[in-house]
This record gives structure tokens, sequence and C-alpha cells, in this order.
């Protein structure tokens, strides 16, 4: 349902944009067929990298879930349930996931596909707001998907701009 998880904002509605200071650990790093290329973007709960399978230079976007809720199993759980849930709906308008899987460390991940573009509040801050004629094909989109997770019985618990 959106361009692409430049964030994922927790209850609080903290939004680190930025990664750490110092090199990411995982930028580089093979995640099965994956390599991690870059940070970019992460919330409350998980970080989204950038990762390209080598061989045939397919960008995807990878959500790992941070080290300190990775051992609780609610947020396993939650990560495990989104990857079935987009899986089960298989819309337009939401991103495929194709993997899921865990790291050495325990953390868990999951592999989407990556789409270019920005989300609708960088559009927003960008532009200012959008006029009916730009707004209504959008709404028209979002309203689609989320019609056909509720058709399968799922809630988006988590919409807003930013997703």
């Amino acid at each position: 349902m959106a361009e692409r998880e430049p964030s994922e904002a927790g209850p609080e509605g903290a939004e680190p944009q930025t990664p750490p200071r110092g090199r990411d650990s995982l930028v580089g790093q093979q995640l099965g067929e994956f390599r991690v290329v870059e940070r970019s973007g992460g919330g409350a709960t998980g970080i989204v990298y950038l990762g390209v399978q080598p061989l045939i230079g397919k960008q995807v976007a990878i959500k790992v879930l941070r080290q300190e809720v990775a051992g609780e199993r609610a947020h396993v759980q939650r990560l495990l349930a989104e990857a079935q849930a987009v899986n089960a709906i298989r819309h337009r308008a939401i991103v495929d996931v194709i993997g899921f899987g865990e790291l050495d460390d325990g953390r868990n991940y999951i592999v989407m596909e990556h789409l270019a573009g920005c989300s609708l509040d960088a559009l927003i801050a960008n532009q200012g707001p959008l006029t009916p004629a730009e707004a209504i094909p959008l709404l028209a989109e979002i309203a689609s998907a989320l019609g056909a997770a509720h058709a399968k019985g799922f809630v988006h618990r988590d919409l807003k701009p930013s997703n």
C-alpha cells in the first residue's frame, strides 16, 4: 500500500531515519541470495535495508527486526503474520513479500519487492497538499487495497501517509 517502507513508526511515533554513527554491520552482508546494500529507514521495531540479488540485479527491501525486540515472540509472530497476510491478499497496490529468514544473531527478516519512490508524507512535505485530481486516484488505490485486505479478514493496524 506504500511506495516503499522508508519508515516504520512505532506507537510512540518515533521515526529514526538516519543510521547510527559508524558502519551498519549488515551492510555488505549476504542474506540468503541477497546482498545488503544500504540502510534505507527504520522504526521502533525494525530496520529496512535496500538489498540486491547480485546475479540479476533485482533490488529488494529487507526488513530486519531490531535486536531489542528480536527475542520477543510477539514481534517475530507479527513479522511472520505480515508476510503471510501480504501473500494471502495478493493485490497490485500491496508490496509482494518474497522471503522470510533468520540472521545468525537470531533476528528475523522479511524480503519484499522494492518500489522506487517516496512515501505520501514525503510527497506532501515536498510539494504541499495534493489537489483533488492527484488525491482521488491515490485514495481509490488505497481503498482498493484495504478492501482486498478486509475481504481476506485482515485489518491494517498502522495506516498513515508514511506507510
